[in-house]
């Protein structure tokens, strides 16, 4: 009874092989990752299984703004696995197995890409390894690979979140689909506080109970909206320096106009005489973070001096002289 059953059950097999392998979906594939069949082709396969595709990033170096032109390295975990049971077929031997699920004897290794989406101009991304190749596992034992994810940002990058996508994709592989999926990323470049500082006409020339006004125009080249403070250094007694405004909230790329002012006093008029101003800028980003960089102090420095020779009380001495001239030629033509 168990002889005549034997041959019966083997051809059985034979048949459910030949016919799962007269349907594989890579037979009349059109390239697509969905696990479709082709356009226009009648075959339909019974059965596809699912891939998947897990991207778990380390984003313990993004907790802080990134320094400019530094590299970071972020570890990024990718894991793939599928829904084949561990069991399905076995009874038939792994070649035929392979052939049924894969479309190959041997079973394949799965290619996971890996890209950027949305990178910016004003930073430096790339992941190490663009390509990964996997072993394709059963249902339950994912396949794990790692790389990383390289981020540098220029000097030109806004000190504001940025976010990043990451998509990794895989193609299908006989009956076991395709995948893909994204994952964000976001990151934070540092602030650089960065100002250039133009006074116009530094050095002027003035005399005794003069008002000069010094035009200071300050550029924001920092990466974000920046408050520059200026500081006027010394005591200079008698000239009442001040400069306004008292501060500006500059945003990037943008310029402002601080005026210093100061006031001569009456015995400024000695020969070769000069006064000289320090003025230091300080630059902090806007709003005000305590944790954030303090760019400075940026120095510039303003000069006053004198026409000529000049001796205090000079003026009243040459006027009495003159008055006393001419009372002396209006007394002698009197007489």
């Amino acid at each position: 009874m168990g002889k005549q059953i034997r041959p019966v059950t083997i051809g059985l097999l034979l048949l459910l092989t030949i016919s799962l392998i007269s349907i594989n979906p890579v037979l009349a594939d059109d390239g697509s990752s969905n696990g479709s069949t082709g356009r226009g082709s009648s075959i339909t396969p019974i059965f596809t299984f699912n891939s998947y595709i897990d991207i778990v990033p380390d984003t313990t170096p993004l907790n802080e703004p990134l320094a400019i032109d530094q590299s970071v390295n972020v570890p990024l975990t990718i894991q793939y696995s599928t829904d084949v049971p561990p069991n399905f077929l076995g009874f038939l031997g792994s070649s035929i197995k392979n052939l049924i699920i894969f479309g190959s004897v041997v079973a394949p290794r799965q290619k996971i890409s890996l890209e950027v989406i949305n990178k910016p101009t004003w930073a430096d991304i790339n992941i190490a390894d663009k390509d990964i190749l996997v072993d394709i596992p059963f249902k339950g034992s994912p396949s794990t690979r790692e790389t990383t994810l390289v981020l540098s940002p220029y000097e030109e990058a806004p000190a504001q979140p940025y976010t990043i996508t990451i998509r990794a994709s895989c193609e299908r592989i006989g009956r076991v689909n395709g995948f893909n999926i994204s994952s964000d990323i976001v990151f934070t470049p540092s602030f650089v506080p960065t100002i250039s500082i133009t006074p116009e006409n530094p050095t002027r020339t003035v005399g005794p109970r003069e008002i000069v006004n010094f035009k200071i125009i300050v550029k924001n080249e920092a990466n974000k909206k920046t408050r520059v403070i200026p500081d006027i250094v010394g005591n200079h007694k008698g000239w009442n320096p001040t400069i306004n405004p008292p501060f500006h909230d500059i945003p990037s790329g943008g310029e402002a106009t601080f005026v210093f002012s100061v006031y001569s006093p009456y015995n400024f008029g000695w020969h070769n005489d000069i006064e000289t101003f320090q003025i230091d800028f300080t630059a902090q980003i806007f709003p005000i973070r305590k944790d954030a960089p303090v760019g400075g102090p940026y120095s510039i420095y303003l000069r006053v001096n004198n026409y000529g020779f000049s001796v205090p009380g000079f003026e009243l001495v040459v006027f009495t002289i003159a008055l006393v001239g001419v009372a002396f030629i209006t007394k002698r033509r009197s007489h």
